[in-house]
């Protein structure tokens, strides 16, 4: 349990002003319980409890997006944890506007990679994600031939791939490892739009991220 002399500002539902009292003292961190939540979601729970509703993923909290398998394989494998990074929401709501089942964890897990790819050619072009439809790597190309950068899709695509090896090579050097990446529990006792996530179909497109990412890096 945590006293009130820890928090300081009194916790309740509806009290608005004692929350943001309580958002300064995360900056401002008066005390070791503050300290904690600074450090974010995970260390709070390892400290105080909640392990099994602490939604993140490798330490970075989950965005509110929980349209699916697609969403939470992204946030896992992705190299910032973020939904931005292969977009798995979209390839969600995809899915279930065409009333379709999901692909294997190995076909999802694939379609994740190939779109965070392209994704580090138009973050370089500094290209808004919201833009991204309209930006192939064929128009991309065309685009950048009046500026004088003559190049192909296919070297696009292909530079897109060596600035996410580079990420992810960096990422391990710090000492990320890829085998300490789970799904929070309270993620697969919440029924999505596309039913509840399987957590053995979560562990296989782990499985094989791992598989492919060693082969990406060799």
């Amino acid at each position: 349990m945590v006293a009130a002399s820890e928090t300081i500002a009194q916790l309740k539902w509806g009290d608005l002003a004692s929350y943001l009292r309580a958002i300064e003292y995360m900056a401002d961190q008066p005390n070791q319980f503050y300290r904690t939540l600074a450090k974010g979601v995970a260390q709070a729970a390892r400290e105080y409890g909640g392990e099994e509703y602490a939604l993140h993923y490798a330490g970075c909290e989950m965005p509110g997006y929980h349209t699916g398998p697609a969403a939470h394989v992204g946030y896992a494998i992705g190299a910032r944890h973020s939904h931005l990074d292969s977009a798995g929401y979209s390839l969600d709501q995809k899915i279930l506007a065409a009333s379709q089942q999901p692909p294997s964890p190995q076909e999802l897990v694939d379609k994740l990679v190939e779109e965070e790819c392209w994704r580090q050619v138009l973050s370089s072009l500094v290209v808004c994600y919201f833009a991204r439809g309209i930006y192939t790597p064929e128009t991309t190309a065309k685009a950048l031939k009046p500026l004088g950068t003559a190049v192909d899709s296919a070297a696009l695509r292909e530079l897109g791939q060596e600035v996410y090896k580079l990420k992810y090579r960096l990422k391990l050097e710090l000492g990320f490892n890829p085998d300490s990446l789970k799904i929070p529990k309270r993620a697969l006792e919440t029924p999505t739009p596309l039913g509840k996530i399987s957590e053995s179909y979560f562990k296989e497109a782990i499985t094989y991220f791992k598989h492919k990412l060693s082969k990406m890096m060799a």
